[in-house]
């Protein structure tokens, strides 16, 4: 899917863009300064609040290796963040580039639970060829007789064939 539909608005490029584009995606984002300048200093910088906030209003200079370790830190693609500015809330587009994040955030959702379903079906097909395998060690006849799973029963448990009394009735 294609990133949300960029705004050509002032500013208009450089540092000015950048700072720009950090505060509108920081506020969309729902994070404060300090939750920013904590992302980069997890990313490896040496970031303060204080820091976040020059740069947003333009007095402090911003290196390239700041910018990318920025848009890592907003979990935004670099080339979006340095390239064009994203509508602020005054903008009329705002609400629309909005939906459109949220939008992002869900598709990444959806893709992670996608993934973990098909680990979990790995995995599960996994231990269905290792039951099979003991199944067919131990000389047990586990073929399902309708659409529902068979289980060996539990070891030594009455319905057990292996148990050595495995042919006498139980009685209750």
């Amino acid at each position: 899917m294609d990133q949300p539909k960029a705004r050509h608005l002032i500013p208009g490029e450089g540092e000015a863009l950048v700072a720009h584009n950090l505060k509108v995606m920081r506020k969309a984002a729902r994070l404060s300064q300090d939750d920013v300048a904590e992302r980069m200093n997890r990313l490896g910088f040496k970031f303060h609040q204080t820091q976040v906030a020059k740069i947003e209003n333009g007095t402090r200079p911003i290196r390239f290796d700041e910018v990318l370790g920025l848009a890592k830190a907003l979990n935004l693609p670099a080339e979006h963040f340095m390239t064009e500015a994203v509508a602020s809330p005054d903008d009329p587009h705002y609400e629309l580039q909005e939906a459109g994040f949220r939008l992002q955030d869900l598709e990444k959702e959806w893709r992670t639970a996608q993934d973990l379903a098909d680990a979990a079906k790995g995995r599960l097909e996994e231990a269905e060829r290792e039951y099979d395998e003991i199944a067919e060690r131990l000389g047990v006849d586990v073929t399902p007789t309708g659409d529902e799973l068979t289980f060996y029963p539990a070891p030594n448990s009455p319905a057990d064939p292996l148990r050595k009394d495995a042919g006498t009735p139980v009685t209750e």
